[in-house]
């Protein structure tokens, strides 16, 4: 009975000390405050600065600090960061008694399929889809879709995705899964050329697009974070820059959208 008792309260003390986990507890002050206050800090990175900065401490942040891209003597670097406070009360229908659960964030994003016809805004707020065609795939060498692997946990899983992008056409990822307790680590790594009028612009493995999820009990924060290194030509930096930024806000407001 001791025994039990003692369990029962070590879950309690665990479970307490989650619920009273808060922002200020794992992001810097520095982005903490101004989270806070607006709800979303970012940072495009100076090319010169290829360094992650605003990653929450968390299991996996170590593995993200440590799994840049590594920029080529010739490449064009291109680092930024993004977090976002967001209450779950905004990701549910009016009046709803549900909450969100990190198995349902990692069933999301495992959910390559739901992201076909995403929308984003480009070109001075023209809206175009991003995602024509999104679908799991077996393997690099398959075209052929495949369920979303979306039973279980998503800790440790392998996965392959193709998506028709609106700007490179024809793309394909590597995704990488990591799970545990109230987090999700998610990675997109390319690996086939991305071009642009004919152009190479991101050879395979040089674009890693991440997501890590830390679920704080009312709310939840989202980290997304781009890493490019692209190959050298006028331009491209300012290109490159523009069609991540814009990426990476319509991941966030797709994810808005996802259990209304």
């Amino acid at each position: 009975m001791k025994k039990l008792i003692f369990a029962a309260c070590a879950f309690l003390l665990g479970l307490s000390a989650f619920c009273q986990t808060s922002v200020k507890d794992i992001v810097s002050k520095e982005y903490a405050d101004e989270l806070l206050k607006n709800g979303t800090v970012s940072i495009v990175h100076d090319k010169k600065d290829n360094v992650i900065t605003m990653v929450p401490e968390c299991e996996y942040a170590e593995k993200i600090k440590s799994n840049l891209i590594s920029a080529t003597v010739k490449g064009v670097p291109f680092l930024a960061e993004f977090l976002y406070l967001i209450p779950k009360s905004e990701l549910l229908p009016e009046n709803s008694d549900k909450t969100i659960t990190t198995d349902e964030i990692s069933v999301l994003f495992r959910s390559v399929s739901k992201m076909e016809g995403m929308k984003y805004v480009h070109n001075r707020g023209k809206v175009d889809v991003l995602y024509k065609k999104a679908y799991m795939i077996s393997g690099l060498n398959s075209d052929t879709p495949v369920a979303d692997p979306i039973e279980g946990s998503a800790d440790g899983l392998v996965a392959y995705c193709y998506q028709h992008d609106h700007t490179f056409g024809d793309t394909k990822y590597k995704l990488n899964y990591r799970q545990s307790g109230n987090t999700l680590y998610a990675t997109f790594l390319n690996t086939v050329p991305m071009s642009k009028l004919g152009f190479k612009a991101v050879m395979p493995e040089n674009l890693r697009m991440s997501v890590l999820s830390i679920d704080l009990g009312d709310s939840l924060l989202l980290y997304l974070a781009a890493d490019v290194s692209a190959r050298s030509a006028p331009g491209v930096r300012d290109q490159i820059e523009d069609s991540m930024t814009v990426r990476m806000d319509a991941i966030y407001k797709w994810f808005m959208l996802q259990f209304k």
